[in-house]
């Protein structure tokens, strides 16, 4: 499949309500047991709950301020063909790398397929966005305008909802049940798609706002996670 440069999407915004309430809940996680669930979930790296939440860690690396990422996924145990997905997500505050909620496909070389995303760089840094393979090639598509709207410190201060909106014709994205993007297409994939979160660091692993072992930054947490169709 010929790619393509990546490609930034500036398309209008459609208020609305999140879906759910029109759907069954067929799938869903609260993290209130001691440990992952490894029935539901693969976890790479360091992912632990405290108090009812999962955390992806950060952990140390062999040199100082270089530290391991950590995912936290559903594949071959949880997928399905569309639908409303949504996680409790309380996002970074500081900076040096990212935390990542995404419905996707197992692979972007067989299209029609994506992986549709919310990408938190610290700071109410919030970014919705998609990367879809088709006919024409492999896309990134992030807008320039987007309707979340957080200030001074909103999205780490406390949980947050993040929902993705996967049908036949379209995606949307939701914050805290309210429209924040959508984007429409000719055709959707058609196979499962899964859950998945990601704490990352920049390439190399190396985040300079923490150099002691010791003292790594906050985790990405998750309170609970939700599907319905």
């Amino acid at each position: 499949m010929r790619r393509l440069l990546p490609l930034f999407a500036a398309l209008p915004l459609f208020l609305g309500a999140a879906p759910n309430s029109q759907m069954k809940l067929v799938w869903s996680d609260e993290f209130n047991a001691a440990e992952i669930d490894q029935t539901k979930w693969n976890v790479h790296n360091s992912v632990t709950i405290k108090d009812g939440k999962a955390n992806l860690n950060l952990t140390p690396g062999k040199e100082a301020g270089v530290w391991g990422s950590s995912t936290l996924n559903s594949a071959r145990k949880f997928s399905q063909v569309n639908g409303y997905f949504e996680a409790s997500i309380r996002m970074l505050q500081t900076k040096g790398r990212s935390g990542r909620f995404e419905v996707r496909n197992t692979s972007l070389e067989e299209p029609p397929s994506a992986r549709l995303f919310f990408d938190g760089w610290g700071e109410d840094n919030i970014v919705p966005g998609a990367q879809v393979a088709d006919n024409t090639g492999l896309r990134m598509l992030k807008p320039i305008k987007h309707g979340i709207d957080f200030d001074g410190g909103a999205s780490y201060k406390k949980f947050h909802t993040y929902g993705v909106h996967w049908t036949p014709k379209f995606f949307e994205w939701y914050v805290d049940g309210k429209k924040v993007h959508r984007l429409e297409l000719k055709t959707t994939p058609t196979n499962p798609m899964f859950l998945e979160f990601c704490h990352h660091t920049a390439e190399g692993g190396k985040v300079k706002d923490f150099m002691d072992p010791a003292n790594g930054p906050e985790p990405l947490q998750i309170d609970w996670v939700k599907v319905w169709k």
